[in-house]
């Protein structure tokens, strides 16, 4: 998928998984909080076709 996508030219596997890993929610009250979507969060989503959280 990162070949087609053409995200090797940009990131290794390694970043890749380090950005996503930075992805973070919090449950206050029995509410489900995200914390905000960075750019390049944005842009592995939308290379894999998945929307973004909200």
């Amino acid at each position: 998928m990162m070949l087609e996508q053409k995200l090797y030219k940009t990131m290794t596997m390694k970043e890749l998984i380090r950005t996503m890993e930075k992805l973070r929610t919090q449950v206050i009250d029995g509410r489900r909080i995200l914390f905000p979507v960075t750019k390049r969060q944005r842009e592995i989503y939308q290379a894999f076709g998945v929307s973004p959280p909200v």
